[in-house]
């Protein structure tokens, strides 16, 4: 009896920036007879056997659930930027300055990381964290478990009102509009 061939890809992916898109994918791959050998976000490594299921069938699974496979180097760095700033807006304590960690992350040059940043995404690092930023104070918001000021301190500013004043010319809205308001509106991650 022959032995099954079986191809290994390792793919990275643009666009997996949380753990609910790792399950997605990982429970969409596994439906469809490939194996996933290791997943974390941005990359995936599968096996499959190719006369069970092709490379084209797995591109169109990725591609179906929104997401995207990217192979340039630099577009690859910048995903991985922009997961870094995100796990640091959300799970770091803001301590380090952003430069600081993405440079104690990467242990690269921030000048060569922002230009990478900013020639795939179209805006500086510092622009899409300040996004984020707000992203993140409307979420504090609608949680309710913070005041302005703790708000404030939790995403690293020394003040309420430089804040405020990010909050109201992004939005449109001050802080307090927002809370008042019935239909929170933000913007997905994936969006920013």
């Amino acid at each position: 009896m022959k032995a099954e061939i079986h191809v290994t890809d390792e793919l990275n992916i643009k666009g997996m920036i949380c753990t609910r898109c790792l399950k997605v994918l990982n429970t969409e791959l596994k439906s469809s007879e490939s194996e996933v050998i290791a997943i974390q976000l941005g990359k995936i490594t599968i096996r499959y056997n190719p006369k069970r299921i092709t490379n084209i069938m797995i591109r169109n699974i990725i591609h179906d659930n929104g997401f995207e496979i990217i192979t340039d180097q630099n577009s690859i760095q910048a995903e991985e930027i922009k997961r870094l700033i995100i796990n640091y807006i959300w799970d770091s304590n803001l301590e380090l300055n952003l430069s600081n960690f993405l440079i104690g992350k990467t242990s690269k040059n921030y000048d060569q990381l922002s230009k990478t940043f900013s020639r795939i995404f179209g805006k500086t690092i510092e622009r899409y964290s300040m996004q984020l930023k707000i992203e993140r104070t409307k979420e504090y918001i609608q949680g309710g478990d913070l005041n302005f000021s703790e708000i404030a301190y939790a995403l690293g500013y020394k003040n309420t009102s430089a804040l405020s004043r990010q909050f109201k010319m992004e939005t449109g809205i001050t802080m307090k509009e927002f809370k008042k308001q019935h239909l929170i509106q933000r913007i997905p991650i994936d969006k920013i």
